[in-house]
């Protein structure tokens, strides 16, 4: 996507990111699959991982971010924008996220401490 037709300020920040891939199912002695990334940068908006798997396109994912200064892991649910493939042999993926306006996230926290990143 070129510069012009970004909405927010993307922030080169590396932080812990977990992601769900798949969920534990109730009642279920199953678990479910997460994988720990990192973030190349984040905005108000979105984020972009490097990690080790490819990630499904249209895929809503909850996502864990440790950021730098945060009090805790801060929750979010985002969708896989575009997944791409990395010359990194330890991390063969980079993914672009969108951040939704899911209920019982933390995107309102999200957006406010990326909003004291910027100035």
């Amino acid at each position: 996507m070129s510069e012009q037709r970004r909405k927010h300020l993307r922030l080169p920040v590396t932080s812990t990111t977990f992601i769900e891939l798949i969920s534990a199912r109730v009642g279920q002695s199953e678990s479910g699959k997460m994988i720990t990334c990192s973030t190349l940068n984040v905005s108000r908006g979105g984020l972009q991982v490097i990690l080790t798997e490819k990630l499904t396109v249209g895929a809503i994912l909850q996502i864990g971010v440790d950021l730098p200064n945060a009090p805790r892991t801060l929750y979010l649910a985002g969708e896989v924008r575009w997944c791409l493939p990395n010359d990194d042999e330890k991390n063969p993926w980079i993914a672009g996220f969108h951040i939704l306006n899911a209920e019982d996230s933390d995107i309102n926290t999200w957006v406010a401490m990326i909003s004291i990143m910027e100035n």
